[in-house]
């Protein structure tokens, strides 16, 4: 078929196309060759520039904050292709896993949440103590560190959360539909 077209377009302008020289001719496929990708995606991660995986979180975040307490930023890299929605579920594990925040409904191509903030069109759910949004973190005096996880879940579509759901049922439900998730932890202790 190229031959065909090659000896139109040399009728149709005039000019010739001369006779392929057997030394210098190769064969291609017509359809070019897809090549795999010569990198995999990178881990799913989740970072802040408040604080370093497993070090402890600024004040400003806790219940002992001069100011109000805000919500760290959060940033991550490596969300799965798959990913229909992200969410972010923060939990005490010193105290059975005690809720202190929740946002879903993150688009996966939303990169991270600036201090404070979430992502638009994202919707924080309610936390441990009843209300919506960042619940301050607020270790118990005498109970040495308290651990806190940050976790980012990739999730396979967007949630459909009840009306009147407890923090623990948003978050067991986000939870358990994750395929993938990245963790940052931080401490604190009361002073």
């Amino acid at each position: 078929m190229a031959s065909v077209a090659a000896a139109a377009c040399s009728k149709a302008d005039g000019r010739a196309l001369p006779p392929p020289d057997p030394d210098r001719t190769t064969t291609t496929s017509s359809v070019p060759e897809i090549q795999p990708p010569t990198g995999e995606l990178g881990p799913f991660t989740l970072q802040s520039t408040a604080f370093a995986e497993g070090a402890p979180v600024p004040d400003r975040l806790m219940c002992t904050a001069h100011d109000a307490p805000v919500s760290p930023d959060l940033s991550w890299t490596g969300t799965p292709p798959e990913a229909a929605s992200l969410a972010i579920v923060v939990r005490d594990r010193n105290e059975g896993g005690f809720v202190h925040w929740i946002v879903y409904g993150i688009d996966p191509f939303v990169l991270g949440i600036g201090e404070g903030g979430i992502p638009e069109n994202a919707v924080e759910g309610p936390n441990g103590a009843g209300s919506l949004g960042w619940l301050a973190l607020c270790p118990s005096a005498g109970d040495g560190p308290h651990t806190y996880e940050f976790v980012l879940l990739a999730l396979p579509e967007a949630p459909e959360i009840a009306a009147g759901a407890t923090s623990e049922q948003v978050a067991a439900q986000l939870e358990a539909s994750a395929y993938e998730r990245a963790v940052l932890t931080g401490t604190a202790t009361a002073t």
